[in-house]
């Protein structure tokens, strides 16, 4: 009879160990509740880059850099709160004159007030184009290292494209970063 009770204490030991081994297994291998999903828009993988440490390295790399933030502002799946992100993001591709002729707070303010406009309009920026490689003109002057290109960006409205070309000025700074300088709408003859 000892005996008996010894194996069955034995084979309800193993059985517990097995059950206790089942449920630790099922325990480590149940996925864990999945995390809210981030919503992947054009505005965050434009925030993800960063440009303190990787830089745009030619005028043409800058100026689609700006036109790729230029996209997100007026996209409709661009939140509110990535719109200030955008616009600082922005600014790090401008001249330091240029930043010095308009504060962050007024540069804001007009941002806002013209993507209003454009999201009452329905517009959005469907595509653009920048100048190819070999059309960047260089030049040197008391300025310092220029170069000139055009962005062509084609504005959607109410089933219309209307093309908005602009002619751009990079100046080479200090650190041998192209910069913005300015731009100005751009003749449609010139090139």
């Amino acid at each position: 009879m000892k005996k008996n009770n010894t194996k069955n204490t034995i084979i309800g030991l193993v059985i517990l160990a097995i059950v206790v081994l089942v449920i630790f297994i099922l325990a480590v291998n149940t996925p864990k509740e999945a995390p809210e999903s981030v919503k992947i828009t054009a505005a965050t993988k434009q925030l993800a880059k960063n440009y303190e440490t990787d830089y745009p390295s030619t005028p043409r790399s800058v100026v689609t850099e700006y036109a790729e933030i230029t996209r997100c502002f007026y996209a409709s799946d661009t939140e509110e709160s990535q719109i200030k992100d955008l616009a600082t993001q922005m600014r790090q591709l401008f001249d330091d004159e240029l930043v010095a002729n308009q504060s962050f707070d007024d540069f804001y303010d007009s941002l806002i007030s013209e993507i209003a406009v454009y999201r009452d309009k329905n517009k959005v920026v469907s595509s653009y184009s920048v100048s190819s490689s070999t059309d960047v003109k260089y030049a040197q002057n008391e300025y310092g290292s220029l170069a000139t290109l055009y962005l062509s960006m084609n504005v959607r409205e109410d089933g219309n494209i209307n093309k908005i070309r602009e002619q751009f000025v990079l100046r080479q700074d200090d650190a041998g970063h192209w910069k913005i300088y300015g731009w100005v709408p751009a003749n449609d003859t010139a090139e």
